[in-house]
């Protein structure tokens, strides 16, 4: 449901800018990184004739001092919570950079939803993106597994050199084991950090150590919970022992003076509490699954990559995501209509999910091998910005042969009045007073056109960075996280419809990549491709229909 808004009788939109910092340092002084922000944003609303709206302080929103790791920001929340108000205070928003906005893929993705499904338009000055253009969301799509890829490369440099410090004996960080605590190892660094070193905490140590000498007893992890309770030890939190609790300390190769990260283990620095072979044996008996030492992980769930975007031929209703049991505890994960599912008088099988959504992976994997296919796939959408362009230079030049004309006008008035041919009286000042009022007016005009006509022609022009950048994005889709793979399915297919005897795939870029499915996907109607012409729009429904609907999708 789309909430009305307070958008000018006169059909001006009006915008909020939001920025923001990651430091205070950065909010601090007479010109601030938040106003060099601003700056931006409010040339490019003045570039196409946009308002500041009425919120905030003059219509700029700030969070200085907060990161972008989540939404957990006042700035960002006040935003949220006017989108949510049954009249809001503007009609889009507009940021320096994504990574203001924020950082994490899925927030982006959240809040791009939000804003689509309240009819807000957003911009983003640095990356050029308008999502009100086909172009646009596409490559909102692509950014946003972009970022995934780079957050697992931080994350890779991050792991290198926490493994460095393992293979040393270091401790890498985070909640020191129960039974250790740090102290202050020499002067501080000149960065200011303290160095630490690890000891052994004495005064819960000797009892701790009961913990391995009772496990190899056979204790149930039970008997030495009460058994430490009756010593008067409680956990760090001071609550009472849980057998989870104490079957992953006793599991901890910590306590025996050993690091474990990341698959390896390495002989640490620090002082052990119990030594290998109690270790040993205390593991050995509790991993021989005897009573009470039984502990089976959680299954991690499935993500449904397509979740959201099918929906049944045969009667309309959205595809659900649902599970079944299997043997041994195994789950299979489907697809299913709605109404099937209630038996509301729809037929339509379900599908298995895992299957359905590697080959539509596959798909699109397989597609970025072919480099005509994709410059047709994304014809219409560069098609758009081309247009665009085509149109604001048609204004722009008519606006300059204006005002040539009013300059013209009023140099030769001027002329014919300091030559004494005509009187410099009222009759001459009222009409060059309208000369340059009007010659101010088409100026400024002229000036917010060949602003948008740049915008414009960067969006035209950005075939070949989108050309290679789509065929990356959909090339390692398959090695993405899942929430980065759905955000660009997202941004790629506007839905997928499941017929009983065909399945029908609907982009919001308009030419289908139709003819190079993946082998475990059905044949493909063939369609003869068509460029793009000046009646093509940017975002149309497409069909690669299949022949038939495979077996393997039948749940």
């Amino acid at each position: 449901m789309i909430m009305p808004n307070n958008k000018k009788s006169d059909g001006t939109k009006q915008y909020v800018i939001y920025t923001r910092c990651s430091t205070d340092d950065q909010a601090q002084g007479d010109y601030t990184t938040l106003d060099a922000q601003a700056h931006h944003c409010k040339n490019m609303l003045d570039a196409f004739g946009y308002e500041m709206a009425n919120i905030g302080k003059k219509g700029v929103v700030n969070d200085d001092g907060f990161s972008g790791k989540d939404l957990n920001r006042p700035g960002i929340q006040k935003i949220l919570e006017d989108v949510n108000k049954k009249k809001r205070s503007f009609d889009g928003i507009i940021f320096f950079r994504l990574d203001r906005l924020t950082r994490n893929p899925r927030d982006l993705y959240s809040l791009i939803d939000l804003f689509r499904d309240n009819d807000i338009d957003f911009i983003s000055v640095r990356e050029n993106l308008d999502s009100s253009t086909a172009i646009g969301r596409v490559v909102i799509g692509i950014l946003g597994l972009l970022s995934a890829f780079e957050r697992e490369l931080t994350g890779e440099r991050v792991k290198a050199s926490a493994l460095a410090r393992v293979r040393q004996g270091r401790w890498v960080g985070g909640q020191l084991p129960y039974g250790y605590k740090l102290i202050p190892d020499g002067e501080r660094l000149p960065n200011g950090t303290q160095p630490n070193k690890i000891i052994v905490d004495e005064k819960v140590a000797p009892i701790l150590k009961i913990v391995w000498e009772l496990a190899a007893d056979n204790k149930s992890l039970t008997e030495i919970g009460l058994e430490l309770q009756k010593r008067g030890l409680l956990t760090s939190t001071g609550k009472a022992w849980r057998r989870q609790s104490l079957s992953h300390l006793i599991k901890n190769p910590f306590y025996k003076g050993y690091i474990h990260y990341s698959g390896e283990m390495h002989k640490g620095t620090h002082k052990a509490i119990v030594d290998d072979k109690l270790w040993e044996r205390a593991n050995r008996i509790l991993t021989a699954k005897l009573p009470g030492h039984n502990f089976v992980p959680k299954e991690k769930e499935y993500s449904y990559l397509l979740a959201g975007l099918l929906k049944c031929g045969d009667c309309g209703s959205h595809m659900m995501c649902n599970f079944a049991g299997g043997r041994g505890k195994r789950k299979f994960f489907y697809y299913e209509c709605n109404r099937s599912k209630q038996a509301l008088g729809c037929s339509n099988k379900r599908i298995s999910a895992t299957v359905f959504d590697e080959a539509v992976v596959e798909y699109f994997k397989r597609a970025s091998k072919d480099q005509e296919m994709i410059t047709k796939a994304i014809g219409n959408a560069i098609l758009e910005s081309q247009v665009k362009l085509e149109t604001l230079e048609a204004k722009t030049k008519e606006k300059e042969e204006h005002l040539h004309t009013l300059r013209h006008e009023s140099q030769k008035l001027l002329d014919l009045a300091m030559n004494g041919t005509i009187p410099q009286g009222s009759t001459f000042k009222d009409k060059m007073t309208a000369l340059e009022t009007e010659i101010a007016q088409v100026d400024s005009e002229l000036s917010r056109l060949q602003a948008q006509k740049r915008i414009a022609q960067m969006n035209a022009h950005s075939g070949e960075f989108l050309h290679h950048n789509i065929r990356f994005a959909m090339q390692y889709m398959d090695k993405a996280p899942a929430e980065a793979q759905k955000s660009l399915l997202r941004a790629l297919i506007k839905d997928i419809v499941i017929y009983e005897d065909k399945i029908a795939l609907n982009m919001f870029i308009s030419e289908p990549i139709q003819d190079i499915l993946p082998s475990t996907l059905p044949d493909i109607t063939a369609q003869k491709v068509k460029r793009p012409t000046n009646n093509s729009e940017a975002l149309t429904e497409n069909h690669p229909v299949s022949d038939s609907c495979q077996n393997w999708l039948l749940g």
